[in-house]
């Protein structure tokens, strides 16, 4: 993976570690291990460093190494990736989760995906003895993994819209209160000037420029709240 698509991936996992979704992918980890068979099963993301394990079956951890995590190779490939016996697997076999009190053997493995394509991090199941999944099974974890690809898509969504019903509240908050206040200045100095037979008093002036000052301030405010 080249720096600048590995910054572009990153910049992608930070957009979803800002949402609490432990819950509703919590349930999608039991039914992976329920429906593989298999005692273990994460839904992670997978940052520069560590692996952020947003829900755990059979395991409570909350965060691991990533350069020593199986599924740093599992962002590496597209399909679903199987390792039946982690101790004859080159890759695999001196990790510390193999070698040390986890001992874990069998591990499976498939992506999760940003809404624009980029491998976020990783649906998996884990057991500690030697195991194999079917072709159905695979099937099946894909499946689950575009489920939780829809619930970090409709939280970031839901975000936004959240966002922009702040920034129209604002908008509505601006115009009450600081637009008002310039327009009445506005429409107060040219009712004098009518009264005045239209006479430019240097004053008028000065304050029809300072109130049209102050409406381009808020007006360019609004700008900036609306365009973020």
């Amino acid at each position: 993976m080249s720096d600048n698509n590995e910054l572009e991936r990153l910049k992608a996992v930070s957009r979803y570690l800002m949402f609490d979704v432990k819950k509703e992918v919590g349930q999608i980890a039991k039914l992976a291990a329920a429906i593989t068979k298999k005692p273990i099963a994460l839904i992670t993301l997978m940052d520069k460093n560590e692996q952020i394990i947003l829900a755990g079956e059979g395991v409570n951890l909350e965060r691991m190494p990533r350069a020593t995590s199986f599924c740093t190779h599992a962002l590496e490939i597209d399909d679903v990736i199987v390792v039946e016996d982690a101790t004859k697997d080159i890759r695999f076999k001196d990790l510390p989760s193999v070698t040390g009190d986890f001992n874990i053997r069998f591990y499976a493995g498939t992506n999760l995906k940003s809404n624009d394509g980029y491998k976020i991090g990783t649906l998996c199941v884990y057991d500690i003895k030697p195991n194999q999944l079917s072709e159905e099974d695979k099937k099946y974890l894909k499946i689950l993994a575009a489920q939780v690809d829809h619930i970090f898509e409709l939280n970031r969504q839901l975000s936004l819209s959240v966002k922009k019903n702040k920034t129209l509240e604002q908008v509505a908050w601006l115009h009450s209160h600081h637009l008002r206040g310039p327009l009445i200045s506005v429409l107060g100095m040219i009712d004098l000037i009518k009264l005045d037979n239209y006479k430019f008093n240097k004053e008028y002036i000065n304050l029809l420029e300072k109130s049209a000052n102050q409406l381009e301030e808020v007006i360019n405010q609004l700008i900036t709240n609306t365009s973020n």
